[in-house]
């Protein structure tokens, strides 16, 4: 599994739809079924395989998370 974080620079989202609009847009292969979570400042969308995720510009920054291993 592969979890991104999309994080708005600038501004708040939405929180009133989720997913919001810009989840397809910044993945294309997003189709619903993923597991996404969500808050005013950032978005985590997690798929079974790794994506690449389409540039927005500077205000709009996606990251992949890594999960800490920990024994």
């Amino acid at each position: 599994m592969k979890t991104y974080k999309i994080t708005y620079l600038l501004g708040k989202l939405d929180t009133s739809k989720c997913p919001p609009d810009i989840v397809p847009v910044i993945f294309p292969n997003y189709d619903g079924s993923q597991l996404v979570t969500m808050s005013e400042s950032e978005i985590t969308v997690t798929f079974a395989t790794a994506q690449t995720p389409v540039n927005l510009g500077a205000l709009v920054k996606v990251t992949e998370v890594t999960e800490e291993v920990t024994e």
